[in-house]
């Protein structure tokens, strides 16, 4: 049942009960905020060994280059002066590895 804006109906909300609701939910929302900064301050990240040992690769890693341009070179150096003769069949076992160990 809806209530009239002109009056009729329930004669009003008793608001204490609304405001003392409210006091208690803003004192709790209080402690929590503290608990969650005081379990903020206890909790720390420790890494091991293994975990910074990868870093440190991870990083010297990023610095190699993608492209190793002194074998680049040498290879086409090898192809212009003809030097370079590609193994077929070499090339076809080396595919089948790769392929057999991908899938």
């Amino acid at each position: 049942m809806a209530d009239k804006i002109t009056s009729y109906g329930r004669v009003g909300i008793d608001t204490g009960q609304v405001r003392a609701r409210s006091v208690a939910s803003r004192e709790g929302e209080d402690k929590t905020a503290e608990t969650r900064r005081s379990r903020a301050a206890a909790d720390a990240v420790e890494l091991t060994g293994t975990a910074t040992r990868l870093k440190s690769v991870e990083s010297r890693l990023a610095e190699v280059p993608d492209v190793d341009q002194a074998r680049v070179k040498e290879i086409r150096q090898r192809i212009e002066s003809g030097e370079y003769r590609p193994d077929p069949a070499r090339i076809a076992a080396r595919l089948l590895r790769m392929e057999q160990d991908l899938a």
